[in-house]
């Protein structure tokens, strides 16, 4: 977060300008970035602030960030970034990211940078594996070819470009590029969908990110960490103690434990059309711990409106989109027993925060009909 408001300051405050520029005087900025970028070879890479302080990056920022420019801008670098050296295309997406949290649309950008992040993470895999060649004095020697990759399409380009990088700068560029896409990533959900559908890329991410010992690449937890929160716009929860239910959105949740906590309040709120008769406490949404008030169950607890199995608990470390699914919807049941029947959990520590823009929540959105909780439980 903290390298995306700062990368910034090489084209000035990220403002509206009072002029707007024409078609044509876009078109030149854009041609001559990219003419730049194009011959470009690995030893003019530089570092970043060489790179942002060039006239062609310089005036692309300045021009980004005139009224109605962010979104021409991030549609350009998602033609322009897969075919640039790695640390360009990382510094540029630093930018474009900045662009994104001043509000510009978190959608235009991102497939281009998680095909890169793929293609990326499948040459430092390889390179885990193959091993490390040493020139002597620590560094690593071995290079990779840059290819390209469409953002549409899940494998990595067949035919590689002309770009060589060294393992060292791909895994700069490669911790560089984690804040722009944590931007876009926690901002949109249906960015955060794609991303975690792609299965080979959620592998490639565990794979690298278990040499990151080895590779260095320190900020891919942050990426671990967003792949393994859940948004459900229908969450279904089913109390079959009062034979009522409700159904929640859930946006941005750690793991089920999160999901119970935000869940309870609800409850609380909620407790006299739910027929609820215990007293639920408060739960302070920053709260560093928290305990269940029910027997939380996954859904095939219950079949034909009796409880079979006591002991299929919701895990609560799990993914809250990793427990069973009924009828379309994520169900979880809350069993109202005796204190003496009840399995009391606790648990802390997760409620941490991995992006400003994540902002777990769990919203109100209807009661369930009688029909649907009989559905729910059968």
């Amino acid at each position: 977060h903290r390298r995306l408001r700062s990368v910034s300051r090489f084209a000035g405050p990220l403002h509206p300008m009072t002029a707007t520029l024409g078609l044509s005087a876009r078109s030149a900025s854009h041609n001559a970035l990219a003419t730049a970028l194009r011959a470009a070879s690995a030893e003019e890479v530089g570092p970043m602030d060489h790179f942002m302080a060039r006239p062609e990056v310089r005036a692309f920022c300045a021009q980004a960030q005139e009224p109605g420019q962010s979104e021409v801008s991030l549609r350009f670098c998602a033609t322009l970034l897969p075919t640039s050296h790695p640390c360009h295309a990382a510094w540029l997406a630093l930018f474009c990211g900045a662009l994104v949290e001043q509000g510009a649309d978190p959608t235009v950008l991102f497939p281009t940078l998680q095909g890169l992040l793929h293609a990326w993470l499948e040459r430092l895999r390889r390179h885990s594996a193959v091993g490390v060649e040493d020139d002597g004095d620590g560094k690593c020697t071995r290079t990779f070819v840059h290819s390209v990759r469409s953002a549409a399409v899940a494998e990595p380009a067949a035919e590689p470009q002309d770009h060589f990088c060294d393992v060292d700068s791909l895994v700069e560029a490669l911790d560089i590029m984690v804040p722009p896409m944590m931007a876009m990533l926690m901002r949109e959900p249906r960015n955060h969908q794609c991303f975690i559908e792609d299965a080979s890329l959620m592998k490639l991410l565990d794979d690298v990110a278990s040499s990151s010992s080895t590779l260095h690449v320190g900020n891919l937890h942050f990426l671990q960490l967003a792949a393994h929160s859940s948004y459900e716009d229908e969450l279904v929860v089913v109390l079959p103690a009062s034979r009522t239910g409700f159904a929640a959105q859930a946006h941005g949740i750690h793991n089920t434990f999160q999901a119970i906590s935000l869940l309870q309040n609800l409850m609380r709120d909620h407790a006299q059309n739910l027929g609820i008769q215990r007293c639920i406490a408060f739960r302070d949404p920053d709260a560093k711990g928290d305990s269940s008030d029910f027997m939380w169950l996954q859904a095939d607890a219950f079949a034909d409106g009796m409880l079979l199995d006591s002991m299929r608990i919701a895990s609560g470390e799990a993914r809250l989109r990793d427990n069973m699914a009924k009828c379309g919807k994520r169900v979880l049941i809350a069993l109202e027993t005796d204190n003496d029947m009840n399995i009391k959990r606790h648990w802390s520590g997760f409620n941490f925060v991995i992006h400003g823009a994540q902002q777990p929540s769990m919203a109100f959105t209807r009661y369930l009909t009688p029909n649907e909780v009989a559905l729910y439980l059968a």
